[in-house]
């Protein structure tokens, strides 16, 4: 029962679970990307204005009086572009060039690139040029007014190829960890999804064990002060009036049908000593004939409801013994032949000897009786019913089968029921009263055993009943 299918709520809550905690694992991670790229492109800008603030203060001054060779010499000197892959322009109002890093060439939108308008007097303007190949660059423009009044323009560039990388290297990570942490979160969250809802296992388990006959068990109630909590104690009270309410029904069953059996007897006896009158005209003997048959089927009803009523209450005591299943169930066969025979059907037999069940002869013969009296009645002539008794599995079996009318499906899980009757026994007016196959099962779980049926419909029947074995009772 603890398995889990598609519809459970451990996978459900999983399910739910893993999802939003998927979309927070991509948010997170968007945005640790998004803040990881917003760092490394400040931190690059950052560090191309204070390269253009030196070249502008310390170099860039000297031009006026040592030229542009002293310029380009000092950049070269201090800053090396090419090694460092950066690239450095100072140009002045008209966009003439004063000096341009050797390889600048590759990047001719940059060198084309406008001076930044409405930049201002030591103030660093960002912006990203696009070159034909390689990767964007990035680049700070830096205005500067020198003492003889000619302004200037120093712009230093960069390629963004090392943001790219460790981007991609944090996408990768990302990647990677993101299963993992996935995975990690379902086995935590099935582990810890599981102990939490272990109470309902158990609830589950105990209300499958309990029954009609042990509606007095009660569900166990986890003591955690939540909603499983409250729902075992709501399902306890409901066991608990469903058990007062069949006690009730039990009770009354038994009760009317005890107190129907005085006044039947006494019909019946006024009856049969009214048939016995002379002075009865035959006309109205064949009436009272008929009153007493119906008076006779009324009476096996009341007895098998009462026997019923009591067996299921546990008011009725079993004489536990050894019986021979087989020699029962031969004896039981001769003496019922012979209704077989007016119907023309022929009666099998396949008796294991040996077979001794611990039980009641008197409510074991009620069993083989009920049975052999369903089969024989439900077979129309010339069909076959077959007796078997063996043993299976540490227990004694009987079977009887037949080449009956058979039981459909929709009505075969009801043929236990008090009073069930199929739809095909009514319409053929069969005999019955719906209580044989009810009175055959609570026999037979009164001693421990099991009984069940087969059938396809128009083919027959099969009802098997399982007893233990006397050798397997006393090894217990």
């Amino acid at each position: 029962m603890s398995r889990s299918h598609p519809k459970s709520i451990r996978l459900k809550l999983i399910s739910l679970y893993v999802g939003l905690l998927s979309v927070i694992f991509v948010c997170f991670g968007a945005y640790i990307y998004w803040g990881f790229q917003q760092f490394l492109v400040h931190a690059l800008e950052q560090s191309l204005t204070r390269r253009a603030h030196q070249i502008a203060s310390t170099i860039l001054e000297e031009l006026p009086s040592r030229g542009d060779a002293y310029v380009a010499g000092e950049i070269q000197a201090r800053f090396a572009p090419e090694l460092n892959e950066r690239v450095i322009r100072i140009s002045d109002a008209s966009q003439h060039v004063v000096y341009a890093s050797r390889n600048a060439d590759l990047l001719s939108s940059f060198l084309v690139g406008p001076v930044p308008a409405g930049m201002t007097e030591g103030k660093a303007v960002s912006r990203r040029e696009f070159p034909d190949r390689g990767f964007p660059l990035r680049v700070i423009a830096l205005g500067r007014r020198l003492s003889n009044g000619n302004a200037y323009t120093v712009e230093v560039g960069a390629p963004e190829d090392e943001i790219a990388m460790s981007l991609r290297g944090l996408l990768i990570m990302l990647a990677i960890g993101f299963p993992v942490l996935i995975i990690l979160a379902i086995l935590g969250g099935y582990s810890l999804l599981g102990r939490a809802l272990s109470p309902v296992n158990e609830i589950v388990n105990a209300a499958e064990r309990i029954t009609f006959k042990n509606l007095s068990q009660r569900l166990p109630v986890p003591p955690t002060g939540d909603e499983f909590e409250r729902i075992s104690e709501a399902l306890n009270r409901m066991i608990q009036r469903l058990e007062e309410a069949f006690q009730i029904a039990n009770r009354f069953s038994a009760d009317a049908s005890h107190e129907l059996r005085t006044p039947l007897t006494i019909i019946r006896g006024e009856l049969e000593a009214l048939a016995g009158s002379p002075s009865l005209p035959d006309q109205s003997k064949e009436r009272v004939a008929d009153m007493l048959e119906e008076v006779e089927r009324l009476g096996r009803i009341v007895e098998g409801l009462l026997l019923v009523s009591r067996l299921e209450a546990g008011e009725t005591q079993m004489k536990f013994e050894p019986v021979n299943l087989g020699e029962l169930t031969d004896s039981i066969a001769d003496q019922m032949e012979l209704m077989g025979e007016d119907k023309l059907l022929t009666l099998t037999r396949e008796i294991k000897a040996g077979v001794i069940v611990e039980g009641d002869s008197a409510r074991l013969r009620q069993v083989v009786v009920n049975l052999l009296d369903n089969a024989i009645k439900y077979t129309p002539e010339g069909g076959t019913v077959r007796l078997r008794v063996k043993v299976e599995e540490n227990h004694g079996v009987l079977e009887v089968s037949d080449t009956g009318i058979g039981i459909t499906p929709e009505a075969l899980p009801h043929v236990f029921n008090r009073f069930f009757r199929s739809e095909e026994a009514k319409a053929g007016r069969l005999p019955g009263t719906g209580l044989g196959l009810s009175i055959v099962q609570s026999i037979t779980e009164a001693l421990g055993g099991s009984v069940r049926a087969e059938s396809r419909h128009g083919l027959g029947t099969l009802v098997r009943v399982q007893l233990p074995l006397i050798q397997q009772k006393k090894n217990v």
